[in-house]
Parts: structure tokens; C-alpha cells; sequence
């Protein structure tokens, strides 16, 4: 709720450890809570069947992948391995980002190393982990596991935007779009132009919300082409 005061002081201390596992956590409690509600069978079997309507996936790599989803999902030094995976994952990704908006801001003409650049990232993500979590585990619960969709569901049973007003079946494309556009996307928006306005050495405002604005934009075209090439997974 401050959050410039907080990128302030994120700017000479980039200590980013503390948000990672923060976000890492909540996102394997989450995990395990869709798994053993949904149950592994069906989130797998769900997954290889969208694989088996693609046409470019050979039928051998879908049977490979039920199987091995299976085995995984139900060994528990597999999964254990998998939540280790998740938390190098989610580093990895953040860093990437990190990277990305280290250069836009240098584009610009802002100053900010990685450091901060990955704190910025990790910090802006965190609220918006923690609210999207906390409120996906209580709907997980309250909800019938027949009207929760095996892979949609898995990052958030949030529905904050105007996807809503498509059906993912009938328009994928028009449906990821839309979801780009909601209250918590524009809240995490302004979280990272904040955060790189502070964060950085002489980060003007229009450098901190030119950086934020134009990765957003490739972030969602980045989607809309996945979708257009796998839009049988959303429906």
C-alpha cells in the first residue's frame, strides 16, 4: 500500500530472496490444493486429450506425455522435485523479465542495474500472487471441481476481468485478450511503472511507464499467438 517508499529502499537494498520463496510458496500450496481437488487423473488425461486435437503433436509424444504426466503426479519424489523445478522456475523467469526491463529502461534513458530491475519484478508480482492465491484457494473449496477447468485453473480461479463476457470454446483469441484487461492486470501495471520509477537512478515517469506498458503489450501478443496456435487448451 506504500509502494514508492518501498522501491525506494528496494533501490539500495535489492535483497529479493524473501519475494521469491513468498511467491514460490504460494504458488506450490496452490498446486497441491488443485491436484488433489481436481484429482492428477483428470488434470493429465484433460491435457493429453487437448495435445491429441492438435494437429502437429504426433499421437506417440500424447500417449509419452499421459503416461509420464501420470507417474509424475503420483510419485512423491517426483513431486517434490517438481516444486523444486517451480521455484527455479519462477527465478528464472523473473530474472528473464528482470533482463528485459533492465533494457527498456536503458532504452529510455533511466539508469537501474539487474538487481533492482529483478526486484522490481519479483516485489511488483508479490500483492498480486498473494491476492490471486488466497482467493483461488477459497473459490477452489466453495466450487464444485466439475465447473473448474483443469488448465485455465491452474494459475487462478480469479475472475477480475472482461473475459467474462467471451466463452474460451467459441473465442479463444477474444477471450485472452480480454482477460488481459482487468483490475488486478492494471494493479500489477502500476506496481511495476512504480516500482521502476523508484527503483532505478533517474528513472523519469514516462521511461518507468513506457518499460511497463510496452512489455505488457508484448506479453499479451506473445499469448494471443499461443493461443491462436493452441486455442483447443482453453476450451
Amino acid at each position: 500500500y506504500e509502494p514508492s517508499r518501498v522501491f525506494n529502499n528496494l533501490r539500495s537494498h535489492p535483497k529479493w530472496l524473501a519475494g521469491l520463496l513468498l511467491i514460490a510458496v504460494l504458488n506450490i500450496a496452490y498446486s497441491v490444493a488443485f491436484t488433489q481437488k481436481l484429482t492428477p487423473e483428470r488434470i493429465v488425461n484433460y491435457t493429453a486429450d487437448k495435445m491429441a486435437q492438435t494437429p502437429f503433436i504426433p499421437p506417440e509424444a500424447v500417449e509419452r506425455t499421459r503416461d509420464e504426466g501420470l507417474e509424475a503426479a503420483k510419485n512423491p519424489v517426483q513431486r517434490v522435485g517438481t516444486a523444486i523445478k517451480s521455484v527455479v522456475g519462477v527465478f528464472v523467469f523473473m530474472s528473464v523479465i528482470g533482463s528485459l526491463y533492465l533494457l527498456g529502461v536503458l532504452v529510455f534513458g533511466g539508469r537501474i542495474n539487474f538487481w533492482q530491475a529483478l526486484v522490481v519484478v519479483i516485489y511488483a508480482y508479490v500483492p498480486i500472487a498473494v491476492i490471486q492465491k488466497l482467493i483461488s484457494l477459497i473459490l477452489l473449496f466453495i466450487k464444485s471441481a466439475d465447473d473448474i477447468h483443469p488448465i485455465m485453473g491452474q494459475e487462478t480461479l480469479v475472475q477480475d476481468n472482461l473475459g467474462v463476457l467471451f466463452t474460451p470454446a467459441e473465442h479463444p483469441v477474444l477471450f485472452v485478450t480480454a482477460s488481459a484487461i482487468g483490475l488486478l492486470s492494471f494493479y500489477g501495471l502500476w506496481l511495476k511503472a512504480t516500482g521502476l520509477k523508484h527503483g532505478g537512478q533517474k528513472v523519469s515517469k514516462g521511461a518507468a511507464w513506457g518499460t511497463a506498458i510496452l512489455f505488457w503489450v508484448l506479453g499479451l501478443v506473445f499469448m494471443i499467438g499461443i493461443t491462436a496456435l493452441f486455442p483447443s487448451f482453453i476450451s
